[in-house]
């Protein structure tokens, strides 16, 4: 990173009070600045193998780059190297699960969701797509900075007042995921970092059982993030944690 900022992360999982099987996979890579979650769709096969590969696959993209070669900036001029390059690599997971689940019958349809964050210099790229969501802590104010791809996310989002009115079962349904079509459309985020910043990436068997109010106090902690994943795993348990529970903190300091 650069000069003036420095940043220390941690990273967990647990596979819930109900589940049979964990579907989230994660990766703390501060040598690379890169940090992902991926919550594998629930209910359909290979679940854990679509997150897994979308884990690995970005990872192995971010590995291999060379910042020497030429990008294809033509794609979207207004997006910047490390934009395109973490599209590309969400992109490049999404055909590799896709493709292997057309091999693989026993795998048909299986997706995950993905949120990952890119640190460079004081600059943060945050890719994602599903409803695994990212946030971030600022002068104590906390903040979600991505959009849930789901039934109640596109209701929220158009601010339809129909909450209340969706059938449970519907609401959590996913709008866009990795590797379930052909191409996936990938949104991204450009954050300049601060000095106190808190970023956490998390499943929704994080987000969902345990309140805004209660990350925002955990994030707001004193404490080293191996202490508030501890913490923030804790609470979700606490609440029930019908589903996988995954999370990524990353202080900057």
């Amino acid at each position: 990173m650069g000069s003036t900022l420095r940043f220390e992360a941690a990273a967990g999982t647990h596979i819930g009070h109900v589940r049979k099987k964990n579907d989230d996979s994660f990766a703390s890579l501060p040598k690379l600045g890169l940090f992902m979650v991926a919550d594998g769709i629930g209910g359909r096969p290979g679940g854990e193998v679509a997150s897994r590969m979308a884990v690995d696959t970005v990872r192995t993209c971010f590995e291999e780059d060379d910042p020497e070669e030429t990008w294809p900036y033509a794609l979207d001029p207004s997006q910047e190297r490390e934009e395109v390059q973490f599209v590309h690599a969400v992109r490049t997971a999404n055909t590799a699960i896709f493709e292997r689940a057309v091999r693989t019958p026993a795998l048909r349809g299986m997706g995950t969701t993905f949120t990952g964050l890119y640190v460079r210099g004081d600059r943060a790229f945050i890719a994602h797509v599903g409803d695994s969501r990212g946030y971030r802590l600022r002068r104590g104010r906390l903040d979600q900075v991505t959009d849930d791809h789901s039934m109640l996310g596109e209701v929220r989002r158009h601010g339809v007042e129909l909450e209340d009115a969706l059938d449970e079962g519907l609401s959590g349904i996913l709008m866009r995921s990795v590797g379930t079509e052909r191409r996936v459309d990938v949104d991204t985020r450009v954050e300049v970092l601060v000095r106190g910043d808190v970023l956490l990436l998390c499943s929704d068997g994080l987000w969902e059982p345990v309140a805004e109010a209660e990350l925002h106090a955990t994030l707001s902690e004193d404490s080293s993030p191996e202490a508030m994943v501890e913490r923030l795993i804790g609470q979700a348990l606490r609440h029930g944690a019908n589903d996988n529970v995954t999370c990524v903190v990353v202080r900057v300091s």
